[in-house]
């Protein structure tokens, strides 16, 4: 258990404590997988060693689950064992909006969203999913899902991501519920979307200038669509159209 600045505990493990453990199970998981490996291929540690350019100790340590290892090493002992060595990234929980540093990009989406709309951030998709919407508004007029993405680096993946999340929220939900991606309303941010021009035509049809209108006199959103953000947002006359 940690403190926050305040004083107050909190139960939230760092991601710093969380991914060195799980460094200390999979070196452990990988000696075990290795010497399996090894004894159905009939090879000795010694040999192991040799044909993967190594001392006979290096095998013997990455047995025990030693954790110094660099991938490299790890890969040349597998592949001398006849097999190869895979990642995979396997979601656990959504990371916070502080952390990703996107809250200030969500707060002003919240600030300028009239009082008849309720602003929940970070709501969990469903019970016992740990992903979480980055903030849905919800009035009268219907659900938005926002997702705040600061940071574009491959929008295709991103969409679907976002689209998983409002399909969890929506199966929990008799109203349909649009997906707003909402971006940073900079020039970086749309050199970035330029090359997906007809993907967010298709995806994304609502303009940003709809999107404020909506969050600011409750119009319903006839379909998805993607928000510009700036940090010190403009009244919203003056907010350029995308």
């Amino acid at each position: 258990m940690r403190r926050h600045p305040a004083g107050m505990p909190t139960f939230r493990s760092r991601p710093a404590d969380i991914g060195r453990a799980r460094a200390g199970r999979l070196a452990a998981l990988f000696g075990a997988e290795l010497r399996t490996a090894r004894v159905n291929s009939g090879l000795t540690q010694r040999l192991v060693a040799r044909l993967a350019d190594a001392s006979q100790q290096v095998v013997s340590k990455a047995e025990r689950g030693a954790g110094d290892l660099s991938l490299e090493m790890r890969c040349r002992l597998v592949a001398a064992t006849g097999h190869e060595l895979g990642w995979r990234f396997f979601p656990t929980r959504s990371i916070s909006l502080r952390d990703s540093g996107q809250l200030a990009l969500a707060q002003v989406i919240a600030a300028a969203s009239a009082a008849h709309w309720r602003v929940d951030l970070e709501r969990p998709v469903r019970p016992g999913d740990a992903r979480a919407a980055d903030l849905v508004l919800t009035s009268a007029a219907g659900v938005i899902h926002v997702e705040v993405e600061r940071s574009l680096t491959d929008l295709q993946a991103q969409l679907r991501a976002a689209q998983l999340k409002r399909d969890a929220l929506q199966a929990a939900s008799r109203r349909p519920i649009r997906l707003v991606i909402a971006v940073p309303d900079t020039r970086t941010a749309r050199q970035r979307l330029h090359p997906f021009t007809d993907l967010i035509r298709r995806a994304l049809p609502t303009p940003s200038r709809s999107i404020w209108t909506a969050l600011g006199d409750g119009t319903p959103l006839a379909a998805d669509g993607l928000l510009f953000v700036r940090e010190r947002q403009p009244p919203a006359a003056s907010i350029p159209n995308r």
